[in-house]
């Protein structure tokens, strides 16, 4: 698909869910903005746990050190 195609239609999305909010009344838009907050926090979380393993992981690694053994004797 065109890229440009592809960003259009996600701003008409975002147009389309923006327009839904603001027909819904003010308790209920509260209350869907505070769970799209909490949800973003909660994927921050996550993407920061991730990170966080794979830090652990690449330290957790050392160095591998190469030995010779002789069997000649």
């Amino acid at each position: 698909m065109n890229k440009k195609f592809l960003k259009k239609m996600i701003k008409a999305e975002k147009y389309k869910y923006e327009a839904l909010k603001e027909i819904l009344p003010n308790d209920l838009r509260k209350n869907l903005e505070e769970f799209e907050k909490d949800a973003l926090n909660l994927l921050k979380d996550v993407v920061f746990e991730m990170m966080k393993d794979d830090v652990e992981k690449k330290e957790s690694k050392g160095s591998i050190k190469r030995v010779d053994i002789d069997f000649t004797k």
